[in-house]
């Protein structure tokens, strides 16, 4: 899993596992977010759930300050962990470039 998700590297193996144990529900897995990705405090999802049950992410917030910034488009957190938070990494190069 750490091949697929290289920040997974840096995070200690009881975060990991917890990660990885709840990752069919992405609320769960927000309380990692700040271990994961790098100044960031937590996402924003959304209340709609697509067909799967699952939400997507509409926005981020900064883990300095009070900064928001919004998905354009949404990301939807779908698949497994590794594979979804890659995608939120991606989108949120995207977003900001």
């Amino acid at each position: 899993r750490r091949r697929q998700f290289p920040r997974y590297y840096f995070v200690s193996e009881a975060d990991l596992l917890d990660i990885l144990s709840n990752g069919g529900t992405p609320a769960k897995v927000l309380i990692h977010t700040s271990k994961v990705y790098l100044s960031t405090k937590t996402l924003v999802l959304s209340d709609d759930l697509d067909t799967d049950g699952r939400p997507s992410a509409t926005k981020w917030i900064a883990g300095v300050g009070s900064e928001e910034t919004d998905f354009e488009p949404r990301v939807p957190l779908k698949g497994k962990v590794e594979i979804y938070m890659q995608t939120v990494l991606d989108a949120m190069k995207t977003t900001l470039f």
